[in-house]
């Protein structure tokens, strides 16, 4: 899954909704969509079970292998919760979602100087502050020795 797409995606059915719970509603079905995609389940349910709610999902892809599709769900989630009223700020959902992050984004929040120790309210707070930041926590670093100094390349002070 790539998440600039799925990013695209949510963006559209917020955008195509007319009211706050329609709204909500069409941004929790691209979610949920989107994470039953990410570890490969169901999502839709049949006619005699109901469709999977979000924090099942979660719950599934915080239990699932590490992958590129898991990550991707996790910054849909992290970008999610920077939309006001998408996701709800306590109970079970809010808990499942920020351990689901802590796992899946481990090295982007230390990045970030998430709070790992820190209270509930301030580990909330800073994952409602990440969705602007997100994408340079993704980043791989960048190197702050020059290669000439690792003796990958001549550089001018390489030179005698």
């Amino acid at each position: 899954m790539d998440h600039e797409a799925a990013r695209a995606d949510l963006t559209r059915a917020l955008n195509a909704a007319p009211s706050g719970a329609l709204r909500a509603r069409a941004g929790l079905q691209v979610l949920i969509a989107r994470g039953a995609e990410a570890v490969g389940i169901d999502a839709h349910g049949t006619t005699a079970e109901p469709a999977l709610p979000l924090d099942a999902i979660v719950s599934a892809a915080t239990a699932a292998p590490r992958s590129d599709a898991r990550r991707a769900f996790a910054v849909l989630l992290v970008h999610a919760l920077g939309i006001p009223g998408l996701l709800p700020p306590r109970g079970e959902t809010a808990r499942v979602v920020q351990v689901f992050l802590e796992s899946a984004l481990l090295n982007p929040l230390r990045r970030a100087e998430y709070p790992f120790d820190g209270s509930p309210y301030d580990k909330r707070q800073a994952l409602l502050a990440l969705h602007a930041t997100i994408d340079d926590h993704l980043r791989p670093l960048e190197s702050t020795m020059p290669s000439w100094l690792h003796g990958l390349g001549t550089g001018a002070a390489g030179k005698d």
